[in-house]
């Protein structure tokens, strides 16, 4: 510090970090318990915020698992929200090509593909599966909703093949077996199934009798009546899990327009009509917030060609406007996101009040600070009495106090992240068997487990910038204490 006048002169920087170390360093019990506060403070609320960046983590993990989440599931039935007496009314919209098209020229789609279920048998030989949902599809767009294990994707042009979902090879069982062992996919998939998807020929019929011993007397009918068997190859296998279900896991995908054309021929010879459409009452029962139960029905609704649709748009963040742009054309819409948005909303109060709880311990380590702060005045007195008379500016006197508090924040917040992060470590590491061993987490066995506390780098910037700000709000009262004080009344005592 340079002498002069008590309006010219500061205390460079240098100076001024010296004279803080110095003064803290002097007081090295007192500074550590105040550091001490801080520490628990901040680790608190870096440790609390963690885990609901884990849990958001967590949330995400588990809805993807029931598909991806820019992905929207479309049906014909959309469900208006309830009236102020709990009415709920609902339509029913023509799912049709023409709608797929409008779907498909949102700006915010990137894919659009009807999906057409049909549960029919498929026979292999002396094999047989009871359990089949043929899913006609736009080939198109395959690539941009399904995954594969092996094989090839299907072409636009591709006629009777398909692709065999997860568990479907294992669906099959031996008709001329007197046991009929088989695999309904939940079953045991570690050996082999019995048929060969690729160099088997198979049949899809809607005839549950195709492939049965019949027994001596069984009604045949009339044989020209009976459904046309359609032969089709595998020619690939879906991506699956084995610890997951998913609904296609069961199921063969094919050409929506084969599967349009043979669903017609076997209506034409089953003088059914095409397209299974037809005029019916469809009645619905809705449960009211006042338990009661409220009816809303459409009569004479032509049924929609197609059972449902998925759109993938280019950006989760449009999933809500594509959703609304649907329902505006009369058809329902869905997301994963739902789901996460309900559980998002659980997590931040869960968060919101972890936070709360850590934030009084950081309130304490600033009660702290400001307590250290107070006594340094106190004792400091002479100190501050020779600066103002060496002509210190009171800036400089009131910076002094601040940059010390600032530094007990600024330590504290460090050593509060490095305990955050070993906190962490020991939660991944440690905590998820615990968690377990008390009923667990919901996750599914053989699935890596998320992190139960995750701390990005935001995040540890923030803990540094609030620690410190802290800590200079905690000094704020004491620095201008210092800067008020009397320089007489400070000789005096």
């Amino acid at each position: 510090m340079r002498n002069g006048t008590a309006g010219g002169d500061f205390i460079r920087i240098i100076d001024l970090l010296g004279m803080g170390l110095r003064n803290l360093f002097n007081r090295k019990a007192r500074t550590a318990l105040t550091v001490l506060g801080v520490l628990i403070g901040t680790s608190a609320i870096i440790v609390m915020m963690s885990l609901g960046v884990g849990m958001s983590e967590a949330n995400m993990r588990a809805v993807e698992q029931f598909g991806n989440v820019e992905v929207i599931s479309v049906t014909s039935y959309f469900w208006r929200p309830p009236d102020e007496s709990g009415y709920v009314e609902s339509s029913q919209g023509m799912l049709d090509d023409e709608a797929i098209a409008r779907i498909d020229a949102f700006p915010e789609v990137e894919a659009a593909t009807p999906l057409m279920r049909q549960y029919l048998y498929v026979v292999s030989g002396k094999y047989k599966s009871y359990g089949c949902t043929f899913i006609g599809i736009d080939t198109r767009y395959m690539d941009y909703f399904f995954d594969l294990k092996e094989g090839r994707m299907l072409d636009e042009n591709d006629t009777n093949v398909g692709i065999f979902g997860f568990r479907m090879p294992y669906n099959f069982m031996n008709t001329r077996s007197n046991t009929r062992d088989y695999g309904w996919g939940w079953g045991d998939m570690s050996g082999d199934p019995l048929v060969d998807i690729y160099n088997d020929s198979f049949v899809m019929t809607s005839d549950w009798q195709y492939g049965e011993r019949r027994q001596p007397g069984m009604d045949q009918g009339n044989p020209s009546q009976k459904p046309k068997l359609h032969k089709f190859t595998g020619i690939g296998l879906l991506e699956g899990n084995e610890n997951l279900w998913s609904e296609y896991d069961n199921s063969i995908i094919v050409n929506v327009e084969w599967l349009k054309k043979c669903m017609d021929e076997d209506n034409r010879r089953q003088n059914r009509g095409s397209g299974g459409g037809g005029g019916r009452d469809i009645g619905y029962a809705v449960s009211s917030s006042s338990g009661g139960m409220y009816y809303s029905s459409m009569s004479d609704v032509v049924e929609s060609p197609y059972d449902s649709a998925l759109v993938k748009v280019y950006d989760r963040r449009d999933v809500e406007t594509v959703m609304r742009k649907i329902n505006d054309l009369g058809l329902g819409a869905s997301s994963p996101l739902d789901m996460l948005q309900y559980m998002e909303e659980t997590t931040n109060q869960i968060q919101q009040l972890l936070g709360g709880i850590a934030a009084i311990s950081l309130l304490v380590a600033a009660i702290g600070i400001a307590n250290t702060m107070v006594m340094s005045v106190y004792e400091r007195t002479k100190e501050i009495a020779v600066m103002k008379v060496l002509g210190c500016k009171l800036g400089n006197i009131g910076m002094l106090f601040l940059f010390e508090a600032a530094l007990i924040g600024f330590l504290g917040g460090v050593i509060g992240i490095l305990f955050s992060e070993v906190a962490a470590y020991v939660l991944n590491n440690y905590g998820g068997d615990l968690m377990n061993s008390f009923g667990g987490r919901g996750w599914n066995v053989g699935q890596d487990m998320p992190p139960i506390a995750i701390i990005p780098p935001w995040l540890i910037g923030l803990g540094l910038v609030f620690s410190t700000v802290i800590g200079i709000i905690s000094g704020f009262l004491p620095a201008r204490r210092a800067m008020k004080l009397s320089v007489l009344r400070a000789i005096h005592n």
